[in-house]
């Protein structure tokens, strides 16, 4: 058995049985709410859904899956991280690719809508702040050189089209939002869903911030001669350049 496929049963087992129903779509909401009130981690009740139907139903066991997240449902089921809950479970390996836990990275900031974007970046005001603590490894190497490309490309954020996916996200302002591939348009420009580009946010106040408080936690671009501050590495959202790690020379 997969260790993911595990892994999400136990989850979806706890949800069960907190929420009082074995219905899919009701375990997914409850846990939307949990991992986002708990853990200040922005994902969306389909995006649960899909991981019941490609891990429990097992319709894509492939499937990749944020290491952030891996982290996160394997501590909502009391272990210290994935790497500890694949540890303690030695489960027959499929074919698949399991997550080699020396290399998953925390990537910061996990956004939560009820807080702004500047209170999530200096602060992580969640009960879970032990849990970050413990699981932020070497972040570097999961952007640095191709990293970035090869995460957010294995992603199918450079697809040419969005092949079978019911889901896609567009750019509304400073931040990404899901929507249903069959209700887009070419003008949206929109993207194939991904659970790691939607915890981008445009920073609305960057006067708020400075070198002490953004090293290692926001990324920059320049757009018509001006800065802009966004809430985690990736892509523009509009033109489509790398966002780069602020340096102390962008603030002088």
């Amino acid at each position: 058995m997969s260790t993911k496929k595990y892994l999400f049963e136990k989850v979806f087992e706890k949800a069960k049985n907190e929420c009082g129903t074995s219905n899919k779509n009701g375990m997914s909401v409850h846990l939307k709410k949990v991992i986002s009130d708990d853990y200040n981690y922005l994902i969306t009740s389909k995006s649960f859904s899909r991981h019941f139907d490609d891990f429990v139903k097992e319709n894509n066991l492939k499937k990749e899956i944020s290491p952030d997240l891996l982290n996160i449902l394997a501590h909502y089921i009391d272990y210290e991280s994935f790497g500890d809950f694949n540890q303690k479970n030695q489960l027959t390996k499929s074919d698949e690719k399991e997550v080699n836990v020396e290399e998953i990275a925390s990537v910061e900031p996990i956004i939560d809508d009820n807080i702004s974007e500047e209170e999530s970046i200096i602060n992580l005001p969640s009960k879970k702040n032990n849990f970050f603590e413990k699981i932020k490894l070497q972040r570097n190497k999961i952007i640095a050189g191709s990293g970035i490309a090869t995460i957010l490309a294995s992603g199918g954020l450079f697809l040419n089209s969005f092949n079978q996916n019911s889901s896609c996200m567009i750019w509304k302002e400073n931040h990404y939002e899901e929507i249903e591939c069959e209700e887009t348009s070419p003008q949206m420009n929109a993207v194939p869903y991904n659970e790691i580009v939607l915890q981008l946010k445009k920073i609305t106040k960057p006067d708020t911030l400075n070198f002490g408080n953004a090293l290692d936690k926001v990324w920059y671009t320049k757009k018509n001669g001006e800065v802009e501050f966004y809430t985690n590495y990736g892509l523009h959202p509009e033109n489509g350049k790398t966002l780069k790690p602020v340096t102390k020379y962008i603030f002088n």
